[in-house]
């Protein structure tokens, strides 16, 4: 078994009997990893062994080809995005990034650009950016990046949403997240974003609802 270390984000968790927990993360170096970490619960829980949402971890784990999942040994925390949990609406998006970050990729499949889109929504979310501008942002990044985006030409929108969509397309994160878009603009982007996610997926998200 290779030992690997890669900065990751936290995408879900679920206890595993009484000690563990079965953790899903999605990594710079090696895409969305499953595995175990062990004494993260109980009487004497590691300090390095639960991590939180919202944050950027660096974990060390041991690749395990049997079922896909591999086994964690230390996980450490390098930055917190605690800001987001503030406000709902915020955290309602946030949390709608991380499903459909887990329901989008395969495990091993490795992209850079969705993990610094991951890490980039949660750092704007939590200075205080625009919600949905945000959010629209990270869906157009995410779809680009699985090659179900067909640009912005293929939609009949109006004008000030197709030249917001092709800033969204082509821009920097950095440029990008400066923008705002209208309400009426964002909701003309969430339509067609929201239409080819649905069409991609096998059952509707958890937590579309709550957006």
């Amino acid at each position: 078994m290779a030992i690997q270390k890669t900065e990751a984000i936290l995408l879900k968790k679920k206890d595993f009997r009484e000690t563990s927990l079965i953790l899903t993360f999605f990594t710079k170096d090696f895409g969305k990893v499953d595995g175990i970490i062990k004494g993260a619960r109980g009487a004497r829980p590691r300090g390095d062994a639960n991590p939180i949402f919202f944050s950027l971890d660096q974990i060390v784990f041991y690749e395990k080809k049997t079922r896909g999942i591999s086994i964690i040994s230390q996980c450490e925390t390098q930055e917190v995005f605690l800001n987001i949990l503030k406000e709902w609406g915020r955290a309602s998006s946030a949390y709608y990034m991380l499903e459909l970050t887990d329901v989008f990729t395969e495990p091993e499949w490795k992209s850079e650009e969705v993990f610094e889109s991951l890490y980039h929504s949660f750092k704007s979310l939590d200075s205080g950016k625009e919600t949905g501008s945000i959010t629209r942002l990270f869906e157009i990044k995410l779809l680009m990046a699985q090659g179900f985006w067909p640009g912005a030409e293929y939609f009949k929108l109006t004008k000030g949403a197709m030249s917001s969509v092709m800033h969204l397309e082509r821009e920097s994160w950095k440029s990008a997240s400066n923008m705002k878009l209208t309400k009426d603009v964002n909701n003309e982007i969430k339509d067609i974003t929201g239409k080819i996610i649905e069409e991609n997926l096998d059952k509707p998200l958890k937590t579309a609802r709550f957006l």
